[in-house]
């Protein structure tokens, strides 16, 4: 559990400094948990692992201050993000609601969505190993980032500047 303490204080400190130096948003980005089924299904639900790791997901990200989160509309990035939704007291939004669907104009403009309608928030997206490397180079990340399908434990942390590429963190969990 110190490993866990240890990324929350350096995402703390590292949101906390930017933050309040660019008061810009902070975007989390996670991958679902585990599933029980293999690839290839779109009912895939979270494993006992899966499960566990969401909760030490919503653990590590109760005190970072997020005011919104978005999921993908299949139920593992739902069931990753309900423990941080229920400890934070809000509900989590799949992106189909937004008319997102993960091609690359839908994720520009959810970009764009993020960047007027939460630019002072604190966001949690909880996507998958494409559209989560996606999102981070719309949301201006310089380098490809790829997510192997065997890893679930990233969790990228992204904040805005207005001068230049963003400020990014790539941490486990």
């Amino acid at each position: 559990m110190s490993k866990n303490i240890a990324i929350f204080v350096a995402a703390t400190l590292f949101l906390t400094c930017t933050y309040f130096a660019e008061a810009q948003q902070a975007i989390f980005l996670v991958r679902h948990g585990e599933t029980v089924a293999p690839k290839g299904s779109d009912a895939r639900p979270l494993s006992e692992v899966g499960q566990r790791r969401a909760m030490v997901l919503a653990t590590l990200l109760k005190d970072s201050g997020i005011k919104a989160i978005f999921t993908s509309d299949l139920e593992r990035t739902i069931k990753t993000a309900e423990p941080i939704a229920q400890a934070l007291r809000i509900e989590s939004k799949p992106l189909a609601q937004l008319g997102v669907q993960f091609k690359q104009s839908d994720v520009d403009a959810f970009v764009e969505f993020l960047r007027t309608e939460h630019r002072g928030d604190i966001v949690l997206v909880v996507g998958h190993s494409n559209t989560v490397p996606a999102l981070l180079k719309a949301l201006g990340h310089p380098v490809e980032i790829k997510i192997p399908e065997t890893e679930f434990d990233n969790l990228f942390v992204l904040t805005p500047r207005a001068d230049g590429p963003p400020t990014f963190l790539r941490l486990r969990y």
